[in-house]
C-alpha cells in the first residue's frame, strides 16, 4: 500500500493530520486491523461475566469472532468462534455451558479448545482430532477489565499499561471496585480515527468542555501537568456519570466511569461503550 503521501512529524509546531484517503479509503481497513487491532489489547468485557465455571461470551475483535470462558479449573480461555469444519460460528451471545457446540454439524469442544467429538466420522482415516483444536488467544485482566490479544508476540498487558494502575490508585480511583451495571452501544457513523483524533484531542476542551479546565487559570501557556490532566478527566467522568445514572437506582453519582470502542466491521462505522461502578 501507498503510503508516500504523509511523513509523520515529531516538532509538533509542524504537525499535519493525516490525507483524507487514509479516513475515506476502505482498503486501508484490512492492513489497520492486521497491524493494529489484531496486535494490541482490546477491551472485550467485564470478569463479573465470567463469575463461574462454564461462562462465557462471544464478541469479536475487528471482525475476528471470539468466544471468552472460564473452564472448569476456572481459568479464562480466549478461543476462537469459529468451528474448524465449515466455519460456522459456534457460540452466541453469552451464558453457561460445559462443552462448546457447534450448531451447524455438532462438532463439540471442551472449554480448553480441544475437540472432544464430531458425528459420522467412524472410519475416516488420515486425520488427528487433536490438530483439530480451536485456536487460542491471548487473555489477561486489568481490575474488572478482560483484555485479549490475538498475537502470541504482543507485549503483556501489564508492561503496556505500564504506570496507569498505579497513577489511576493515587487519584483514589479503586478500579477493582467497579462493577457491571449496564451496556449502551452507540454507533458512530465515521471511520474510527475520525472518533479517535476527536476523542484523544484537547483542543477543543475549553469551548465545548469549559467546566473540564475551570481549575486553571486563563494566564497558564504552558500545558498543565500530566496529573492535573488526569485529575480532570476523572472530575469530568464523575459529572458524566452523575448525569448519566441521574434516576438510575445503585449507581454511585461519583463513580468513575470505563468508556471503551470497538471497530466494526464496516470501515466508517464506529462503536462506544461505557460501564460504572454500583455500590
Amino acid at each position: 500500500m501507498d503510503l508516500s503521501d504523509y511523513t509523520p512529524q515529531h516538532d509538533l509546531s509542524r504537525a499535519t493530520t493525516l490525507p483524507a484517503r487514509w479516513y475515506a479509503d476502505p482498503a486501508f481497513l484490512a492492513p489497520e486491523k492486521e497491524k493494529l487491532f489484531w496486535r494490541t489489547w482490546q477491551p472485550v468485557g467485564y470478569v463479573d461475566r465470567l463469575a463461574r465455571p462454564g461462562d462465557f461470551f462471544a464478541c469479536d475483535i475487528a471482525g475476528e469472532p471470539i468466544v471468552v470462558v472460564r473452564n472448569a479449573a476456572g481459568t479464562l480461555r480466549v478461543l476462537s468462534n469459529v468451528c474448524r469444519y465449515r466455519a460456522s460460528t459456534i457460540a452466541c451471545g453469552e451464558g453457561n455451558c460445559a462443552t462448546l457446540r457447534c450448531p451447524y454439524h455438532g462438532w463439540t469442544y471442551a472449554l480448553d479448545g480441544r475437540l472432544l467429538g464430531q458425528p459420522e466420522f467412524k472410519g475416516v482415516q488420515d486425520w488427528d482430532r487433536a490438530a483439530e483444536a480451536l485456536s487460542g488467544y491471548r487473555v489477561e485482566t486489568w481490575a474488572p477489565f478482560v483484555f485479549v490479544n490475538l498475537d502470541a508476540h504482543a507485549p503483556a498487558l501489564a508492561q503496556v499499561l505500564g504506570d496507569i494502575p498505579e497513577n489511576v490508585a493515587g487519584l483514589g480511583c479503586d478500579f477493582n471496585k467497579l462493577k457491571y451495571f449496564e451496556r449502551r452501544d452507540y454507533v458512530i457513523h465515521c471511520n474510527w480515527k475520525v472518533y479517535i483524533d476527536n476523542y484523544l484531542e484537547g483542543y477543543h476542551v475549553p469551548a465545548a468542555h469549559p467546566g473540564l479546565l475551570q481549575s486553571w487559570t486563563t494566564s497558564n501557556t504552558a500545558p498543565p501537568p500530566a496529573n492535573q490532566i488526569v485529575m480532570a478527566l476523572v472530575l469530568w467522568s464523575r459529572r458524566a456519570r452523575s448525569r448519566f445514572s441521574a434516576g438510575q437506582s445503585g449507581v454511585r453519582p461519583n463513580s468513575p466511569i470505563h468508556t471503551s470502542s470497538v471497530l466494526s466491521k464496516r470501515p466508517r462505522c464506529f462503536r462506544s461503550w461505557m460501564s460504572a461502578a454500583i455500590g
